[in-house]
Formats: structure tokens, C-alpha cells, sequence
């Protein structure tokens, strides 16, 4: 995943919300149909040889999903398996919390489980980034994304009994069971993780009370791998 890198001095990286020829209406990911506000294709993180990935067109896909206005990403790792990304306002309950600060009884349960939670990862490169997304009027701009103070969960697909294409040998480990996590599947568990925290929103909101205790301070380096 991400590691969030903090030098002060570095410039924040110019925003761009694709490397394509032009952004696209609309693209399909399995049965549904997206609105992408970013889409990469990231030649150096594709899978070598031939799998179930050699399907998958893009390599990032940033949109806002409909239902629960939270801003949602889909990154391929450095490793080839995708990770999913969903951000959090500063007045959700949950803002703030690390991955392993979060209580279970929450039930946060995308693939495997959080293993990642950081502030805008304004830093990186634009097409490995995990921030806001930049294309719509109400979003941060490049100009002011040192504004950006959303908090960002995840988590990656490449758990026990996922197929890591590029962590050693995919043939032998499709042999042994293992199973590759598509985009299509992806894009699924990234959703419900959404659905799941506008939940938690909710919740917190109808009862008017918070629903959890601030997060516990944390020793140690921030953030998933």
C-alpha cells in the first residue's frame, strides 16, 4: 500500500486527473457503470505474463460513488494486486482512526479486513496518489490541496489465499488455489467499505451522540505498508 511521505519542503505534485489521450464518460467496471474523475493506465505495476489481469485496461480509477457522496479509488499496487480506497470527512466518527485502532465490533469488512488509514497522500505522483480526486467544481484543486482533510481507509488484495502476481511464482500459486482479486471484485468490496462507513455516519448522526472514543495514540511510523 501507500506509504505517506512527510518532507515539509517538497512541493505538492501537480494535479492531473488522467494519462489518457482524454478522461472518459463513463467505463464499465463488470456489470456496472462508472463515472471515473481519474483514470491511469501505470505500466511499471502491471503483471507480467499472462493471467486474469491481462483484461483489466486502467490501473487507477478515482470516482465519487452515488450513493453515499464518499470518494472511492481503485490502485493497483506496486506488487499487482489492487488495493481500495475510500475517504472519510473530518466530522465522520471514524476520522483520524489508524487501521489497527479501529474496534471490530464497527464492522468495517472489505476483503480481508483495514490495513490502511492515512491523512491525503499529496505528495506522490498524481497516477499513484491516494487523495481527492480533482476533476469536480466542489473538490480540492491543485492550487489548494494542501486543504485536503479527508482521512483515507484501505486495504489490498493480497491476503492469505490471494494471488500475488508479482510475489513469486503466480502459475504454482493458481495451482495451489490461490485466487487473483479482479477489478470487478474490487470495485464491489471498495463500494460496500463506502456503504459501511456512510453508515457509521449515519448512526452517529441520528443518535446525536459519538459513537466511539477518540482514537488512542499510536507509537511507531504511521500507515499500511
Amino acid at each position: 500500500m501507500p506509504k505517506k511521505k512527510t518532507t515539509a519542503s517538497r512541493a505538492v505534485a501537480t494535479a492531473k486527473n488522467t494519462n489518457l489521450a482524454r478522461l472518459p464518460e463513463r467505463i464499465a467496471i463488470g456489470d456496472h457503470e462508472v463515472r471515473p474523475e481519474q483514470l491511469y493506465i501505470i505500466k511499471k505495476r502491471q503483471p507480467r505474463g499472462s493471467g486474469p489481469w491481462n483484461d483489466e485496461k486502467f490501473d487507477k480509477v478515482a470516482w465519487n460513488d452515488a450513493e453515499t457522496g464518499l470518494d472511492c479509488i481503485l490502485l493497483r499496487q506496486a506488487s499487482g494486486v489492487w488495493g481500495g480506497f475510500v475517504a472519510v470527512p473530518p466530522d465522520h466518527p471514524l476520522y483520524g482512526y489508524r487501521e489497527d485502532a479501529v474496534p471490530a465490533a464497527i464492522g468495517l469488512t472489505p476483503h480481508g479486513g483495514i490495513d490502511y488509514a492515512e491523512a491525503c497522500s499529496r505528495y506522490e505522483d498524481e497516477a499513484v496518489r491516494v487523495c481527492h480526486v480533482h476533476s469536480r467544481a466542489n473538490a480540492p484543486q491543485a492550487e489548494d490541496q494542501t486543504e485536503d482533510n479527508a482521512w483515507w481507509f484501505g486495504f489490498a488484495a493480497d491476503k492469505r489465499g490471494d494471488l500475488v502476481p508479482s510475489g513469486g511464482k503466480p502459475i504454482l500459486a493458481r495451482e495451489e488455489g490461490e485466487i487473483y482479486r479482479s477489478i470487478d471484485y474490487m470495485y464491489s468490496e471498495t463500494v460496500q467499505l463506502a456503504r459501511q462507513l456512510k453508515a457509521i455516519d449515519d448512526s452517529s448522526i441520528a443518535k446525536a451522540d459519538p459513537v466511539l472514543a477518540p482514537p488512542p495514540p499510536r507509537l511507531g511510523k504511521p500507515g499500511g505498508r
